[in-house]
This record gives C-alpha cells, structure tokens and sequence, in this order.
C-alpha cells in the first residue's frame, strides 16, 4: 500500500527572503556605526570643550595675577623720564615677578600684546630679565602664545586726579612714570562652541598713590573713590 507524499522539509530561504535579510542587516549596521561616530564626535567635542574650557581659566587668572603684581619699577629712561608703566588699548608693558618655572628670580619686565597669527590674531605674552634690561629685549625671542584666534585686546586703566578726589578709565595711560590703580582686560573672542573670555578688571596690588604721589596724605582719598568705582563696574559686568 502506498502512502501519501510527506511534504518536503529541507525546503530553504527564497533568494528574495535572503535579500531582505541581507539588506536588514545592513540597515541596522548602518545606524548602530551612524550612532558610534556620533558617540565619538560627542566625546570628542566635549572633550575639546572642557580642555578649551581649562586653559581659558589658567590664561584669565595668569592675566590677573601677573597685572596685578605689576610693580612701580624704572623700566627704561627716556629722555631723563623714568617709564615704569607703558597702556595701550592692546598693549600693556610692567615690571612683576614670574612663577619659579618661567623665571629665575627677580623682576621681570612683562608684556601682553596681540599680534598677527597664522589663523587670525592670537594673545601673546613676552618677558625678560629686568636687570640688564635694553630695548628690544622683549622681542629678542618669539613670544609665548597664551590665546589664538582672540579678535580684539581691549585694555584700560583706573587713574586718579592730583586731589586724589576723582578717578577715571583710560584707554591708554599717559602718565608711564606711575603706576594706574586697576587694570581692565577684555577679549572680543568668539567660538562657535559658544565660549567667551571672561572681562577682567583688577586693581594692582601695590599702593599706586603713595609710590607715584608723596605728597598726597595717606591712602584713603584715593581708595574710597576707588573702591565705589570699581564695584560700580562689576555690577555693570
């Protein structure tokens, strides 16, 4: 007796049914590669952020701590006129000492300046020893690139009337054989990642008045005035 035919099971996948789960496959390769170098970009975008981030805040406190411990030392004699101070709205030129790895001790003359770069204009600081000091010192060696791509320096300078009763920012400080009472910086920097070079406005450590003008009596004339204005502009910021 013949029975019936039992239905063929090694029957495989169409040609069709591979292609479809080939090309599957692949689109689900395709996103989960797409999301890894997404994954990395992000990584590396943060990365760069953060390391950006850093040095923006190790260049803002190196800027405020060198300028305010500018010190009222002669720099050079001109023309019998001691320069101990030099202003520019994008150039400042000071005596301070430097961190033990950037010096050997002793006064430094100190300058921040912006100059032509190979992307746009960078922040650079150039120092040298002032003892022995000559003109040209300063460019003798290429200097140090703090920021690149900043835009604009502006810098002005918190002086005082003779009486002592008025002060007053400048964008260039015309009186280069005394020192200013505070310091303002700011950096016209944009970044597409959104990162701005905060304003900088310090007062100099050193008592201005009484080096630059013996005969005015004490300090408090100068101060008070001083330190109404200087917190009238942080509010300002």
């Amino acid at each position: 007796m013949t029975g019936l035919p039992l239905p063929d099971r090694s029957r495989g996948f169409t040609l069709i049914e591979l292609l479809l789960a080939t090309a599957l496959i692949a689109l689900i390769m395709a996103m989960a590669y797409g999301g890894f170098r997404a994954g990395v970009r992000a990584t590396h975008s943060g990365e760069q952020l953060i390391e950006e981030s850093n040095r923006l805040r190790v260049v803002h406190e190196f800027l405020r701590t060198r300028l305010a411990l500018a010190q009222p030392l002669i720099i050079e004699d001109v023309d019998g006129e001691a320069i101990r101070f030099e202003g520019d709205p994008d150039r400042v030129r000071f005596v301070a000492p430097l961190p033990g790895y950037l010096s050997y001790g002793g006064p430094y003359v100190q300058e921040f300046r912006v100059e032509r770069g190979r992307e746009g204009v960078d922040l650079v600081f150039a120092y040298a020893m002032l003892n022995g000091y000559e003109p040209g010192d300063l460019d003798a060696e290429p200097p140090v690139t703090l920021l690149e791509n900043v835009g604009r320096l502006n810098l002005e300078y918190l002086g005082f009337e003779d009486n002592g009763e008025n002060v007053y920012w400048d964008s260039a400080w015309q009186e280069p054989d005394r020192m200013p009472l505070a310091i303002a910086l700011a950096l016209d920097m944009e970044r597409d990642n959104g990162l701005r070079f905060p304003p900088l406005n310090t007062p100099l450590k050193v008592d201005s008045a009484s080096i630059a003008q013996p005969r005015l009596q004490g300090s408090d004339s100068i101060l008070s005035p001083v330190n109404r204005h200087l917190q009238r502009t942080q509010d300002r910021q």
